[in-house]
């Protein structure tokens, strides 16, 4: 049992109110900054320069955030990281007018977030160091229903109010209660905290023993290549989504809520299993079966209704058939493979986390996220290319079958990896004329 869980729980709550404010005002920013962007002289430039813009510091900044996340501490690298995101939002009331400002805040918000983000994940252990798979279940869910509100509801009422400026006065007042919230929290918290900050400041900056934590730790590197996966389907799904509704199933766009919501119940069903079963014992069965959902439900969006169809007619059973003609046989497929679908993404995300959290050596744990977050970023940017060429000239079925197969490859090697790493450990454990006699 956590002896600290009583004593923190108003820190916890500290934590799932900061969760939620940051979502939601991260994407009411978010839509001002794609609305100013898309509007000006040059939407196709401007665009695909923000989009640059808010990848590039995950890749160049990424590891050093994770560095100065760990000198100063989860608390206190949470804070900071707070206020580098609210100070060029702030500015951008004045200052945000068209597609080269929007970039330019853009790359300076992402910065902020590469010492915020690996400083929030590193606090969860701090937390509640028992139970890290629920602290991780509650933020997932609440990341979720704050990226919902903030883009679905707040973001349309403020444009509707007072257009963008309004926007992004609303994501001003978001982020500063953020950082209000990060303050008390980063105070009460620093008692725990300080045994998982850095020693010392060069210690902070080596990645060498972060470096061995991960050539030594399966399991972590088992997490890396989930997460990353995780990352590439769910980006690829939204890609391949509007091609496989038209084309596949012949529907409109009013039929995408038929998909989300058994998606997103399957969404909740991982998160709660995760919050209520997930512990570090199970997390590398829980990544293996969740990595087996994907390619499963991959495989089937791609052709189980066509296997489906072709029993229905050779089977020459009259009901059979007349029920497969009546019916459509692609969307009957598509809706529980939906909820596979979203329970294997929550299975990957909390499972991954949980592993990198729990074996994670006390001080590193902004670097472990911080190298987790720059590999995942940068490994997804050509399969995200591929997708979007191949769901445009070989269609939607093409590109879920290429990310069934490219799970499945992922699964080989991290599972190959794993028993390697495995048997290599039993091995060194046996001394010359140490084992064990037969009858022992």
């Amino acid at each position: 049992m956590d002896v600290r869980a009583p004593a923190l729980r108003f820190e916890r709550i500290l934590c799932y109110a900061a969760r939620f404010a940051a979502q939601l005002s991260q994407n009411i920013w978010l839509a001002a900054l794609f609305l100013t962007a898309g509007t000006g002289a040059k939407p196709a430039l401007d665009l695909s320069s923000l989009f640059i813009a808010m990848l590039l510091p995950s890749v160049v900044l990424g590891l050093p955030g994770g560095a100065i996340a760990d000198r100063l501490g989860p608390g206190r690298g949470y804070a900071v990281g707070a206020l580098l995101r609210l100070l060029p939002v702030a500015a951008g009331i004045w200052w945000l007018d068209g597609g080269t400002s929007a970039w330019v805040l853009a790359f300076l918000y992402s910065t902020g977030s590469q010492i915020f983000t690996p400083a929030e994940l590193a606090l969860v252990r701090p937390l509640q160091e028992a139970r890290v798979g629920r602290v991780h279940s509650t933020l997932a869910a609440l990341q979720y229903a704050g990226q919902a509100t903030g883009m679905l509801v707040l973001a349309p009422a403020l444009y509707f109010l007072g257009g963008p400026t309004a926007m992004v006065v609303g994501a001003t007042v978001g982020l500063s209660l953020l950082f209000l919230l990060t303050l008390v929290l980063a105070v009460r918290v620093a008692p725990v905290a300080r045994q998982f900050a850095a020693a010392s400041t060069r210690a902070a900056l080596s990645f060498r023993e972060t470096l061995r934590f991960f050539g030594r730790e399966p399991l972590a590197r088992y997490a890396i290549v989930a997460l990353g996966v995780k990352m590439v389907v769910s980006k690829g799904i939204v890609v391949a989504l509007p091609f496989y509704l038209e084309r596949d199933l012949g529907l409109g766009w009013e039929a995408i809520a038929y998909l989300f919501i058994p998606g997103i119940a399957g969404v909740l069903a991982g998160l709660w299993w995760c919050s209520n079963v997930l512990t570090l014992g199970r997390a590398h069965e829980v990544l293996r079966l969740s990595l087996l959902g994907l390619v499963a439900s991959l495989a089937a969006l791609a052709a189980l209704d066509y296997g489906i169809t072709a029993v229905a007619q050779y089977s020459h059973i009259p009901p059979i058939a007349r029920l497969e003609a009546s019916m459509n046989t692609t969307f009957a497929v598509a809706v529980p493979v939906a909820f596979l679908l979203g329970a294997s993404l929550s299975g990957l995300l909390i499972a991954g986390r949980v592993a990198l959290t729990e074996t994670a050596p006390p001080g590193q744990h902004g670097r472990v996220f911080a190298v987790q977050l720059t590999l995942t970023e940068t490994a997804i940017s050509l399969p995200l290319l591929a997708l979007g060429l191949g769901t445009t000239y070989a269609g939607a079925r093409i590109t879920l079958a290429g990310l069934a197969l490219l799970v499945a490859c992922c699964l080989a090697l991290a599972e190959s990896d794993r028993a390697r790493s495995t048997f290599g450990r039993r091995s060194a454990t046996l001394e010359p004329g140490a084992a064990p006699s037969a009858g022992a």
